[in-house]
């Protein structure tokens, strides 16, 4: 039931941003579904990756603030979701294969730019396991854990058994989808990414808790962290739209747009 996908089902392109609906096919893999919107004059291309059990729809905003801030934008249904084929939802592991093909596809269509990624919660998660392989120019990753039984415990119903519960739980992973627990480790990395990144986290979150998130930090060797106090696992822009831009705009201005001499401002 956890990792049941809901039915696939059609877009509506939004009327307020200029996108055209592009398909991926790959032999032996599923067929990803999204948008892209080309801002002309653009210094970067930006891919935004949507949480678990959403679609493309829940970085539409993100999008509008990165098209109208002078970025190209690409937003992907991950597989299982929206649009896209495939039959689970998973936990970032498997769809790191989906953010890989994503990231190639905006480095070729966007020959000569810088390319960015931003991620929430499962997005985050499978650019961590798109790299090193895969490679942005710098990352925004919101929300992300740390690893994946860390993360299930926090939601288990009964405290004091929450790490026993979470085990039993995850012990069908090996069976059910070919990888277990401890392939899903971001924190392990989170660190190869060797790029510019930066980490949003709300100080409320009821399945992220801080220890996750100052380990990733630590693990990403010191990179900056922005927390939104009192957020909990929801949309961050949303949440604090001035904080988000105020956060999100300047670190990618500095590393999409300016960076190194004689790179395009």
């Amino acid at each position: 039931m956890l990792i049941a996908r809901e039915p696939r089902h059609a877009l509506t392109a939004p009327v307020d941003l200029p996108v055209e609906r592009v398909a991926l096919d790959q032999v032996d893999a599923p067929e990803l579904v999204g948008w892209v919107a080309d801002r002309k004059g653009s210094c970067g291309a930006i891919v935004l990756l949507h949480g678990r059990g959403a679609n493309r729809m829940a970085m539409l905003q993100r999008a509008k603030v990165l098209f109208d801030a002078g970025y190209s934008v690409i937003l992907f249904d991950l597989s299982g979701h929206g649009e896209s084929g495939g039959a689970i939802q998973g936990f970032g592991y498997t769809e790191g294969r989906d953010a890989a093909r994503i990231l190639a596809y905006a480095r070729q269509h966007f020959p000569g730019q810088k390319v960015g990624a931003l991620g929430s919660s499962l997005g985050a998660a499978s650019l961590v396991f798109a790299a090193p392989g895969a490679l942005a120019d710098a990352y925004v990753l919101e929300q992300l854990y740390a690893t994946l039984r860390e993360t299930t415990a926090w939601r288990m119903p009964f405290r004091f058994l929450r790490g026993l519960q979470a085990d039993v739980l995850l012990a069908q992973l090996q069976l059910r989808l070919g990888f277990g627990a401890d392939d899903v480790r971001p924190v392990d990395r989170i660190g190869k990414i060797g790029k510019p990144l930066i980490l949003l986290a709300g100080s409320a979150d009821p399945f992220i808790d801080r220890d996750q998130v100052v380990a990733l930090q630590t693990a990403a060797a010191g990179s900056p962290l922005a927390w939104f106090e009192g957020a909990g696992h929801v949309d961050l822009l949303r949440y604090d739209r001035l904080r988000y831009r105020d956060v999100v705009l300047p670190f990618l201005s500095t590393n999409l747009c300016q960076t190194g001499v004689g790179d395009h401002v």
